[in-house]
């Protein structure tokens, strides 16, 4: 009867008999086999698959090696076998099965000729990116040699394939491809270099941004100028500084600077420097903002400060050099130095050889919240107010405590306080923060404008509405027969400060001794710091001559109680005396506590005599 099989055929269905149940003679088979048909793909395969079978890692491998070296992978059988293999060397080790072992263990013993081919003809034949981008990024791996010449066609298909998956490419760019060239200098395109590193950025910048990640900054910055000096590498560009956290910003401005009198208009490498630079800075100004103290997260904002000649007109601030920013606090320092330089990159990349190219890489990146607020902030900065107004319209409100202190800031910065600045300050009496902070330093200076960034705590709050009505109302003093009224609530004021403010008090008790009276109704209710009551008690002593006090508080209807230094009328002296004695008695009341409440329920008062208005506006 006729043969329906070939010779080879034969063979093969004699070894697959036996293999089961007597290797060694399924193997005699398979040696013949090869002897007589060398290059039949079936007899070599299933020599490998007889060594597989046995575990044999060595022999599987020489087999798997000839299979590969002789053959297309167009086979299905070979073809399904590479993807096994490829399969088990992308798996992660803790992952990998009793299968997959066995490819691990095979693939040690394959020559490396063989291992390149394996995964470059599984590139090849592989129609799907991602799958494609992993087997690149495993040859990558295993034969760093190779990066040169395989990392720009990986690169390639990585910002293609940021069309399609964003998220996915973009973290197999950032946390895969590119630390494996880092030691490398591939030839890319200058095109490609900076659509790498425009998507790495944005990449890092997300983790910053996103709280739920608990990664360290630093190491995230660390790694955003490792990308850049890649980058710079590749293109030829003028070495930059790595990330080091000890340096200033100053480091990198001083460097920028250096780059750029060198570099042609327009550089590519100094809009990306530059940048870069923008970035970290303005990064450091927004994380320094926020500080942890007293178990609470506070918020620092930039505000006006105050000056010691209150006469220079808000026409005179457009004019001025920008102000310098005082350091009121610990942090102001930082915050500051953070600020002016995120300040210096957004002027040089504004500039019109930079500006178009940085609009656009700005909408690529995830910062629209950091540049709101430091655009406002700039604004403030550099005195252009009505930007600052257009600005705050378009800012999204989410506080409104930050907002009245922004928009109490923006009155100051017009000039003198206003009843609009003043309605302001009440509301932010009303909503004070439950972090109680500390008394700033540095509020006011004698220059012609300066800053503050102020924490929001309840003291330098306080402290700075205190200031803006005291700046307005001490204006009063200089006017003629300033009314009693307002020097008790001055001092009532200086009371928050106080020593700071000794020239002013001296000034007002001078005036109070020159008259021979005052009459000041809430004396018993908001006076209690023991050296204006000391003075009082010395005023009271020191005259022969009648002088006359009114300081018991009166309600409407009855008759004013008037005390003299001098005279009969003994139960008006013992008044007083008590009154005194009774005001001694709570000199260790929180005066941030009392100035507070002064604000909040004399409001009327001193809307009166600052701006002399007797009815309560809408915003009361």
């Amino acid at each position: 009867m006729e043969r329906l099989v070939s010779d080879e055929q034969y063979l093969v269905s004699q070894a697959q008999k036996l293999r089961s149940t007597d290797c060694a003679s399924a193997k005699a088979w398979l040696i013949t086999a090869k002897t007589l048909y060398p290059n039949n793909f079936s007899i070599l395969f299933e020599a490998y698959k007889l060594e597989k079978e046995a575990n044999n890692f060595e022999e599987a491998a020489k087999c798997f090696s000839n299979i590969v070296l002789s053959f297309q992978t167009q086979n299905v059988e070979l073809w399904n076998e590479v993807n096994e293999l490829t399969n088990a060397l992308r798996a992660p080790e803790n992952e990998i099965t009793p299968s997959q072992e066995f490819y691990v263990k095979m693939f040690q013993h394959v020559s490396y000729d063989v291992q390149h081919k394996i995964l470059l003809l599984t590139v090849n034949n592989t129609e799907n990116s991602i799958h494609q981008c992993k087997l690149l990024l495993l040859i990558l791996k295993r034969f760093p040699q190779a990066a040169i010449t395989h990392s720009p066609r990986l690169l390639e298909m990585i910002a293609d394939g940021m069309k399609q998956n964003p998220q996915k490419y973009q973290e197999m760019l950032v946390e895969e491809a590119l630390p494996l060239i880092y030691h490398k200098t591939p030839e890319l395109p200058p095109l490609l270099v900076c659509r790498l590193f425009t998507i790495s950025l944005e990449y890092y910048i997300r983790q910053i941004i996103d709280d739920t990640t608990k990664c360290d900054n630093n190491e995230i910055w660390k790694k955003i100028f490792q990308v850049l000096m890649l980058c710079g590498k590749i293109l030829r560009w003028e070495t930059y500084l790595p990330f080091n956290k000890t340096w200033g910003q100053n480091v990198y401005w001083d460097k920028l600077i250096e780059i750029v009198s060198i570099s042609p208009a327009g550089s590519t490498q100094v809009l990306f420097y530059a940048t870069t630079l923008f970035i970290y800075s303005l990064h450091c100004y927004i994380k320094n903002c926020y500080t942890r103290a007293e178990e609470a997260d506070i918020n620092h904002v930039l505000v006006e400060g105050f000056t010691v000649d209150w006469k220079v007109e808000a026409s005179d601030v457009q004019t001025m050099e920008p102000p310098q920013i005082s350091l009121t606090t610990p942090m102001s320092k930082d915050i500051s130095k953070a600020f002016v330089h995120a300040a210096q990159c957004w002027q040089l990349l504004n500039t019109d050889q930079f500006q178009r190219d940085f609009s656009k890489l700005l909408l690529t990146l995830p910062l629209a919240a950091w540049i709101s607020r430091f655009l406002f902030d700039l604004a403030i900065y550099f005195g252009h107010k009505e930007e600052a107004k257009k600005l705050m319209s378009e800012m999204m409100v989410t506080s409104n405590l930050v907002q009245n202190l922004q928009l109490l800031s923006l009155n100051l910065l017009q000039g003198n306080l206003t009843l609009q600045g003043f309605e302001c300050i009440v509301k932010i009496i009303a909503e004070l923060p439950p972090t109680p902070g500390h008394i700033l330093e540095h509020l006011t200076l004698k220059v012609p404008r300066h800053m503050i960034f102020i924490p929001l705590t309840q003291k330098a709050l306080v402290q700075y509405c205190t200031k803006a009505i005291v700046n307005t109302l001490s204006r009063k003093l200089y006017e003629p027969n300033c009314p009693d009224e307002i020097l008790g609530d001055l001092l009532v004021l200086l009371q928050l400060e106080y020593p700071r403010e000794t020239l002013m008090a001296e000034q007002i008790f001078a005036l109070i001794t020159s008259r021979r009276s005052f009459s000041y109704r809430l004396f018993t209710t908001y006076i209690v710091t023991i050296d204006f009551v000391e003075e009082f008690m010395h005023i009271w002593n020191s005259h022969d001559e009648d002088f006359a006090f009114d300081l018991s508080p009166t309600q409407a209807g009855s008759s004013v109680c008037r005390i003299g230094t001098r005279g009969t009328d003994k139960g008006s002296r013992d008044d007083f005396r008590l009154i005194i004695k009774q005001q001694i008695t709570r000199a260790n009341e929180a005066p941030t506590a009392l100035i507070a409440n002064f604000i909040a329920q004399e409001h009327m008062q001193l809307m009166r005599n600052m701006f002399g208005v007797t009815v309560a506006s809408e915003g009361f």
